[in-house]
């Protein structure tokens, strides 16, 4: 059977163990869109590693990148959304469910949302795919091992270090690509890469001589410069398309900017046709 969202899947399901904790499913995916069936609360811990490709995860209304060798967790009673970021997210996961399950993955140290794992260990998840398809208690046992065995190699993965103009490539096209989101701003960034906010203020001013904020401000007011003289969206309009919540505020910005307040802008445009 074809699942409309992935270009290769495999997985397999175990649904009951008299075990408090036991590894309930596992499998590897290479998704290209976002799966409807991922945004739901789930009742049991659940793993993924990246092994290829970039995908967005959602918790706590925050956004985070995976990037290869990244590992996330979701604890029991998460909502579960994540997406790829281009179109090309391919992965490994596994749930362990029952009682005892979240204790496991604190045992090790692993806290809920994303840390670095290192390469993916895709030998002990082919081994999980093969036990699991057995329900023996000892086969029970020997797939709670391994997946013991793959959390403890997610949490001694030792942080990377990025080169400084891998990632602050990566805020710039977020900027130029999101900056109509008027939620988007320097802390956002810093989540969403996994970067602290004042290193990535730093190395943004160092490498583009500006500063991130202002970068961010300078696109905002000059598509709402072109849109004041092109169109003919009200001031309110342009400014929830430039990413302001607020006309008043995206006039003040305008006026701060270009000394001219939005209608002259317009004004300016009509009296050259």
């Amino acid at each position: 059977m074809k699942k409309k969202n992935f270009r290769d899947f495999e997985f397999s399901l175990f649904y009951q163990s008299e075990l408090s904790a036991y590894i309930r499913s596992v499998g590897h995916f290479n998704l290209h869109d976002l799966d409807s069936a991922s945004c739901r609360v789930v009742p049991f811990c659940e793993l993924f590693w990246c092994i290829a490709g970039k995908g967005y995860f959602e918790y706590n209304g925050k956004r985070y990148l995976l990037r290869e060798g990244d590992v996330w967790y979701y604890p029991p009673g998460s909502r579960h959304l994540f997406y790829p970021e281009d179109h090309f997210f391919h992965y490994r996961w596994f749930t362990i469910a029952g009682k005892s399950a979240p204790a496991l993955f604190e045992s090790v140290g692993i806290l809920p949302g994303l840390r670095y794992g290192g390469k993916c260990p895709e030998d002990l998840f082919a081994k999980l795919e093969l036990l699991i398809r057995h329900s023996t208690q000892n086969k029970r046992l020997q797939q709670l091992a391994v997946g013991f065995e793959i959390l403890c190699k997610a949490a001694s993965g030792v942080k990377r270090k990025r080169p400084v103009n891998n990632y602050i490539l990566e805020a710039r096209n977020m900027i130029d690509h999101d900056f109509s989101n008027p939620e988007l701003n320097i802390q956002t960034l810093a989540d969403i890469l996994h970067v602290n906010r004042v290193q990535l203020s730093r190395d943004f001013s160092v490498q583009y001589g500006v500063a991130i904020s202002a970068y961010l401000r300078n696109l905002r007011v000059q598509k709402g410069i072109e849109l004041l003289r092109e169109s003919d969206l009200s001031v309110k309009e342009i400014a929830e398309v430039c990413g302001y919540t607020s006309a008043d505020y995206f006039g003040k910005v305008i006026s701060t900017v270009t000394g001219k307040i939005p209608s002259q802008h317009r004004l300016n445009a009509k009296s050259r046709q």
